[in-house]
């Protein structure tokens, strides 16, 4: 424990030293072939993800030539930003396939201040979204919590803040107008630019479409007047936290709760708007601190864990996770009063593109060293060298980041039963608590078709996961059983861009509008060149499946297991039902 602690102290103290290797990017391509990386360098299913071509277009010309080369011959295309921050498999596809890069497509940021607006390039990570409206005094209101993402990317899941007050806390919600490059005929071209605005029929699909519709090329943002947000944070036991959660949400415009059912303690983060005449200079530096890190430092962190995990040494992790739930209130959980103070008390009040989002590691590179080293392509051989923690060369933490959406008329009896779940093994959840116990967010209901067709909360959690087929993981079963239970109990939907596997199987149904979306899809790419078998999968296309059976395929989230063979039973792991929702089929070992 005391190296981990250690470990994070001086990952903390060299954030202010000078810096080395910048991330890889997430296409990388050798010999006339290309392999599609995500943050962890690893997919839901361990499989690889490559494809025949890459582009990577500067400009609006060159995204349409990359489109009509694919059209042209008859190729598969997706789209990736320059990190792909997604787990599940949007961006693979056909080997054969066309992959396009939008990491250098960020060239426009363009803000009209009397039309409140902001016009960007696909490729443009958010943060330098809110950071450019910010200084012409606009907001756009509701942002991730990462900051580190596309715009294009951030609407293509689905991403979202917390909140229901007013249009929600997704980010497409926010969109006044696109920009899109679809397939068309041979006589037009093969590939064409599409404008889509509020008013046309065809918005409400295209602003939410996983991808599966057409490149995005430009994206127009609607803003209000800049303000500033108020955060407090307060750590209380969990009970009647149902009783709560629903008035809590509706209480305060961008409130969330961080859940650490383990040690039966919950988080309530009452944030809200305030004038900007209000005194204070607060920041948000939740995913800053500790980045960048060492690759030392970094391997020490998974190492640790890993240890953890094949010794299963609850108390160790559980005073571990219980140390750091009680620092994150203690310490202002990564908000300052003031980059000079640091956190001095509550409430931290700041403008709100400083407080609503952060990250920064994949950009400090460049703003604090002229000529960044890209290191090696695919390892990092010197462990003294300056990474972002979470550089997929570095054998640190991989894990599954599960978030499911449950209506949030639902929450109450939810988090009841999880709560029953958690009284019979209360240390089996303290892995769930490590990076920041289960965030509740809340967003709001939907006007996209493939949006939430009520308001909900989210239940997100992190736990790690093993990168051999046939290794089991510790307490699986657990989270298992609760993931099962939040989507088939109590009508739990998959974030788009998260771990899920074969939880992504119909979610589609549950979406506001699937056949709308079904019909803007046939009109704007009749041939589903963008579409992969996995996104025709999840939205239920050609009776295609998302699960996959085969012998071992319940330990990677690939099945909802109906035999033994699809755990591990000469290991002594069978397919055995759920412990308190009896419809739950999860590897157990006997």
């Amino acid at each position: 424990m005391e190296r981990l602690r250690s470990t994070i102290l001086v990952a903390i103290l060299l954030c202010k030293i000078s810096l080395a290797c910048v991330p890889p990017p997430s296409v990388e391509c050798n010999g006339g072939r290309c392999e599609i990386f995500n943050y962890q360098g690893i997919w839901d299913d361990l499989s690889s993800c490559k494809a025949g071509r890459a582009f990577f277009p500067n400009t609006e010309p060159e995204l349409l030539q990359a489109v009509r080369f694919a059209v042209k011959m008859g190729k598969k295309i997706r789209v990736v930003s320059r990190f792909s921050h997604s787990l599940s498999k949007l961006v693979c596809q056909d080997k054969e396939g066309v992959i396009i890069s939008t990491a250098n497509y960020d060239s426009k940021i363009q803000v009209n201040k009397s039309a409140m607006t902001i016009t960007v390039a696909a490729g443009v990570m958010m943060r330098d979204v809110i950071d450019a409206a910010a200084k012409e005094g606009l907001a756009l209101p509701h942002m991730i919590y990462w900051d580190g993402v596309s715009a294009a990317g951030v609407l293509s899941t689905g991403a979202h803040g917390s909140g229901v007050f007013g249009k929600g806390s997704a980010v497409h919600e926010y969109v006044r107008a696109l920009t899109i490059v679809v397939p068309t005929t041979p006589a037009q071209g093969y590939a064409k630019l599409v404008s889509v605005a509020q008013g046309d029929e065809r918005f409400n699909g295209v602003r939410l479409s996983l991808g599966v519709l057409g490149a995005i090329s430009e994206i127009t943002f609607g803003l209000e007047p800049i303000f500033k947000r108020s955060v407090s944070y307060s750590l209380e036991e969990d009970v009647g936290m149902e009783e709560r959660i629903v008035g809590f949400v509706k209480k305060y415009e961008f409130g969330d709760v961080w859940w650490y059912p383990a040690h039966g303690e919950v988080i309530w983060g009452a944030i809200d708007r305030v004038s900007g005449d209000v005194d204070g200079d607060g920041v948000n530096k939740m995913e800053q601190l500790g980045q960048p890190s060492t690759v030392s430092n970094a391997e020490d962190s998974g190492t640790t864990l890993n240890t953890i995990e094949s010794t299963q040494d609850t108390k160790l992790l559980c005073n571990l996770t219980g140390q750091i739930m009680t620092a994150r209130v203690s310490t202002g959980a990564g908000f300052l009063n003031s980059e000079s103070q640091g956190f001095v008390k509550y409430p931290v009040i700041g403008w709100n593109n400083r407080m609503q989002a952060t990250g920064g590691c994949q950009d400090y590179f460049h703003k604090q060293e002229p000529n960044p080293k890209i290191c090696t392509p695919h390892k990092i051989l010197d462990k003294n060298e300056s990474i972002c923690s979470w550089d997929r060369r570095v054998d640190g933490v991989r894990g599954f980041d599960v978030e499911i959406y449950v209506p949030l008329k639902n929450a109450k009896h939810a988090i009841m039963d999880v709560k029953k779940i958690r009284d019979l093994n209360p240390h089996a959840l303290c892995e769930l608590e490590f990076l920041e116990g289960m965030s509740m967010r809340s967003v709001k209901k939907s006007e996209a078709y493939l949006g939430h067709s009520e308001d909900v909360i989210t239940f997100e959690f992190e736990y790690l996961r093993k990168e051999q087929w046939e290794e089991p993981k510790w307490n699986m079963d657990v989270y298992e059983e609760i993931e099962q239970m939040l989507v088939e109990k109590y009508g739990g939907t998959p974030h788009w861009g998260k771990s899920g596997g074969f939880l992504f199987q119909g979610v589609a149904n549950k979406t506001l509008d699937l056949p709308k979306f079904l019909k803007v899809k046939e009109e704007m790419d009749p041939t589903g060149l963008f579409s992969i078998d996995w996104t025709d999968a999840i939205l239920g296309i050609g009776g295609k499946q998302v699960q996959v059976f085969r012998d071992g395929c319940g330990l990677h989230k690939m099945c909802k297991c109906k035999e033994d063979r699809h755990c591990l039973p000469h290991k002594g792991y069978f397919c055995r039902p759920g412990r308190v929702w009896k419809n739950a089929r999860v590897c157990r070992k006997d």
